[in-house]
């Protein structure tokens, strides 16, 4: 249970929570799947799984009956536990806080707990049944005995796996941030008096990360902050301010080599030729504040992430927010030879370009060249 793996479904719910989309996760179970994707994401979530620790106002994972770290006699989960002992106790206090939120979605409970649905009930009762239930299983709707207890119409029952039906949630949200993206960085680009030309060529950049996993975002934006222990960023209005500048110059260094863009699963962005891969770049941000001194050694442990689980290594990253610094002067290795990349060792290190540089066109072009 300690090891129980973190499937897509526990990622996204993270990925949701870190968002503000889902306030509290109340669960049931005993495993830590849902610690280990936020583990695994680099995000961090408050746990409570002990009788009487406080639940916070932020998100949190609740777990009623403690977990797999929990004492062993805590573990053994009784029918007649749920169905009275948690009734008027701790558990019950618990499960008002977090299901008084005003939209609650039961997941995969085919059969009912009595801490829940009296609890429900009772607030059901105080709104006058004005409260948003939705219940999500695999059966058919008619099949589960747990909607037909909680009255939960049919158009709020959401017949799929956890998979799906995580999916489904998150692509909404991931589509709200696309459209972030196209018009905060669209409305930076208008203030640093770039033309219509250019504004039309990030929209039209922007518009492909349509369709792609809340993940797939999440995992850019990590890239771009040049986070090393994360690898999902949850979404700020700043991200895609700071995303604009390098943005536009891939779709420069696109047109100027006659090449095509397209966004990865990875969290990068491959150049392509008649539909064959050139290059594989990541989009980096310095904020403003760092120099590229600061952030070579961040971009290189991102793309050797990356390399460990690509079939693609990075070939370059181009970042843009870099504040400028003293002119560095070429180091020549006298014992060996000048260059350290040769046509059948590749790059030994990705090329980190600056998208502040004037002369960034004519270093990407060197390297594809070669490619």
């Amino acid at each position: 249970m300690r090891l129980a793996r973190a499937n897509l479904g526990y990622k996204l719910l993270v990925a949701l929570m870190a968002e503000g989309a889902v306030s509290h996760v109340l669960s049931l179970n005993f495993d830590l799947a849902i610690q280990n994707a936020a583990a695994e994401l680099g995000i961090e979530i408050e746990t409570i799984a002990a009788v009487n620790e406080p639940v916070p106002i932020r998100s949190a994972l609740v777990q009623l009956h403690g977990n797999a770290n929990s004492e062993p006699d805590q573990l053994v989960l009784r029918t007649e536990v749920m169905d009275g002992e948690w009734i008027g106790q701790w558990h019950q206090v618990v499960a008002q806080q977090v299901l008084a939120a005003p939209a609650v979605l039961f997941a995969g409970l085919g059969s009912p707990a009595p801490v829940l649905t009296s609890t429900i009930a009772m607030i059901q009762g105080a709104l006058g049944g004005n409260k948003a239930l939705y219940q999500a299983d695999i059966v058919p709707f008619a099949q589960s005995g747990f909607a037909a207890q909680l009255e939960i119409p049919e158009q709020r029952y959401i017949q799929g796996s956890w998979d799906a039906v995580l999916i489904r949630l998150a692509e909404r949200i991931a589509a709200q941030q696309v459209d972030s993206l196209s018009r905060s960085g669209r409305a930076l680009l208008v203030e640093n008096n770039h033309g219509e030309a250019d504004l039309e060529r990030f929209t039209h950049l922007a518009s492909k990360l349509a369709g792609h996993s809340l993940l797939t975002l999440g995992k850019i934006r990590a890239f771009a902050d040049l986070d090393r222990d994360k690898l999902y960023r949850a979404h700020t209005v700043r991200d895609d301010e700071l995303m604009s500048e390098p943005m536009l110059r891939l779709v420069q260094v696109a047109e100027r080599f006659g090449l095509d863009t397209v966004p990865t699963a990875a969290g990068t962005w491959t150049l392509r030729r008649n539909g064959q891969p050139v290059a594989q770049i990541v989009l980096a941000t310095g904020g403003g504040v760092r120099r590229m001194a600061a952030v070579e050694t961040r971009a290189n442990a991102i793309c050797a992430t990356i390399a460990d689980n690509s079939q693609m290594p990075v070939d370059i990253v181009l970042i843009g927010g870099l504040i400028d610094a003293a002119p560095v002067f070429d180091h020549v290795d006298l014992i060996a030879d000048e260059d350290a990349d040769d046509i059948i060792g590749g790059l030994v290190a990705p090329l980190l370009v600056s998208a502040n540089d004037p002369n960034h066109l004519d270093q990407i072009g060197g390297l594809l060249n070669v490619a």
